[in-house]
């Protein structure tokens, strides 16, 4: 049982970072977090631990066997790509009018920290996420088989937890370096205040809300086209490629990895997985002791 469920852990982490390439996948899960994250253009990890969050709540509890669940995403498929291509639409609108999903407080407005900290939107959307990427079945289902034979629950459920986490590490690794190196100081990142005119009326909208809205737009075509021909697993060649390639390079590490003893597995992933959760206080606590000298020296 050891043997069984050293490679349970590994075998399911490197299972959820493949799936991440799944067309299903990368096709809502990385724009979604994309506009919903960047949008705030600090403390991405703590923004990153919320998504996963919303992903977590979705994936274990089928991970875990609760089969109904997905059983229901499987038979509303189409209609879930159809709500959410109409959801991003309507994101894409909310960023352009500076309402909702805004990026930075706009002209006249209470500043976005008054506003709330947008994490609802992001765990909804990391929620949405979850939903959508359920359809990585033949993936998803080896990570169940080996939540299963795993035999005790918090083994299965560590499990579970190593598919989800190998998924959205590459987010982490990310949001990491963002907040690592300070990358909202970016001339890019800080971006501008346009001024679009539409004939009499004049739009005053930040040049990062346009990306966001972009994004949500772009990601709300996708899902109906999806939904439209029904094939929410289509993918072009050079993604295929790249799945075969990382496919192919998990059964080459999983053949070294799985020597490694149950328990190591279990406590570097969850170990690795509180760095980016003590990571995160420690920033938000570093943005708030900046914030109050900040206020104070005014």
């Amino acid at each position: 049982m050891d043997i069984i469920l050293g490679a349970s852990i590994i075998a399911a982490f490197l299972a959820g970072m493949v799936a991440l390439f799944a067309p299903c996948c990368v096709t809502v899960l990385l724009p979604a977090y994309l506009a919903s994250v960047f949008r705030k253009k600090t403390r991405m990890v703590a923004m990153t631990l919320v998504f996963f969050a919303g992903i977590a709540a979705i994936l274990v509890p089928i991970a875990l066997g609760v089969a109904w669940l997905a059983e229901l995403f499987q038979d509303f498929h189409k209609e879930l790509y159809i709500i959410g291509g109409l959801l991003m639409f309507g994101l894409s609108v909310l960023a352009v009018s500076g309402r909702g999903f805004a990026l930075i407080p706009m002209p006249k407005k209470r500043p976005l920290s008054a506003r709330g900290s947008g994490v609802g939107s992001i765990f909804l959307l990391g929620l949405f996420s979850g939903a959508a990427t359920s359809c990585c079945a033949p993936v998803l289902a080896g990570a169940i088989t080996l939540a299963v034979i795993s035999g005790a629950f918090w083994k299965a459920l560590i499990v579970a937890f190593a598919y989800v986490f190998g998924m959205t590490l590459p987010l982490f690794l990310a949001a990491y370096a963002y907040d690592r190196f300070h990358l909202e100081e970016l001339r890019f990142i800080r971006g501008k205040l346009l001024h679009i005119r539409f004939g009499t009326k004049t739009l005053t909208v930040h040049s990062t809300n346009i990306f966001a809205a972009g994004i949500f737009f772009v990601m709300g075509i996708v899902l109906l086209s999806l939904a439209s021909t029904g094939n929410a697993f289509w993918a072009p060649a050079v993604q295929s490629e790249v799945g075969k390639t990382l496919n192919a390079w998990s059964l080459r590490a999983f053949a070294g990895l799985e020597r490694a003893p149950d328990a190591l597995w279990g406590m570097l992933i969850v170990g690795l997985f509180f760095f980016f959760l003590l990571k995160a206080r420690r920033l938000n606590n570093r943005k708030k002791y900046d914030s109050n000298t900040d206020q104070r020296e005014q």
